[in-house]
Parts: C-alpha cells; structure tokens; sequence
C-alpha cells in the first residue's frame, strides 16, 4: 500500500470532504433522491448514537490522559480498551461515518452511499490501518489481542 496518505489528512476534514460530496452528488442527480420512511427518527436515532460514541471515546481518552490527535498516535501514552472501546476499536470514526448515514437518509440521496463507503474505505486503509501499525509497535501483545477481542468498525 502506498503510504503518502497515511495519517496525513486531519479525519474531520475527510469527513467534511465527504459531507460536501453528499451534497454536490444530491444536488447534481436529484432526480436521485426518494422520500424514505420515518426520516426523522432514523436521523435522529443516528445523531444520537453518533454523539454518545464520539463523546464516550473523547471522554475516556481524556480520563486515561492519552491523546485525541489521530495524526500522532505514537504519542498514544495508554492503550485504551475499556468503554466504549470494548464496542469498536474506532468509535469516534463509526461516529463520523453516522452521521453520514443520517445526513444521506435525511436527503434520501443513494448517490450518497458512494461517499459514505469512500468515508470507510479512506479511513480504514489511510488512518486505521496506519494507527493500528503504530500501535501494535508501541504497545506489543496486548494490543495485538485486544485487535483480536475487538471489531475495527463495529
């Protein structure tokens, strides 16, 4: 795999990039977009999860007194697994990749899937797979088996 991009762009600014994108695709084909059922309690219920995620791993991080920087993980002073760890090894990613989700039902777009699986794709190969390296080399065998108790995603 080509490295150049890894741990290289900020994950907000990949999302907001991909957000953009929902956007542009649903207003370039909006002949796209359909009207799906209980759009408001999908949303909502995804806007929820997404916020209870991002600001579980947040606070944890912050108890633990280890980094919130995905730019730097070697900076990574504790190995981090209880929480909402013991859910995704990425909660704050999943978090992000909600709100996508809620964002495309909400327009009803499909064109928007493309970006939200672009979103997972990019994260995965790009920052994941880079963290998960570091990691693994900071924190040896039991991080290793905490790759293996523990989903990437979900």
């Amino acid at each position: 795999m080509n490295d150049r991009l890894a741990l290289k762009v900020p994950p907000v600014l990949v999302f907001g990039v991909a957000l953009i994108l929902i956007h542009l695709g649903d207003w370039w084909l909006p002949a796209s977009a359909v009207e799906l059922p209980y759009r408001w309690g999908v949303v909502i219920g995804c806007l929820l999860l997404s916020g209870w995620l991002g600001l579980s791993a947040l606070f944890t991080f912050y108890r633990a007194k280890t980094t919130v920087n995905p730019i730097s993980p070697e900076l990574a002073a504790t190995m981090v697994t209880h929480g909402v760890f013991r859910l995704s090894r990425n909660p704050m990613y999943l978090g992000l990749v909600l709100i996508l989700i809620a964002d495309v039902y909400w327009l009803g777009s499909f064109i928007g899937l493309i970006w939200i699986i672009g979103f997972v794709v990019y994260m995965t190969y790009f920052q994941i797979m880079p963290e998960e390296r570091i990691l693994g080399a900071r924190f040896g065998e039991p991080y290793q088996a905490y790759l293996q108790r523990v989903r990437r995603w979900l």
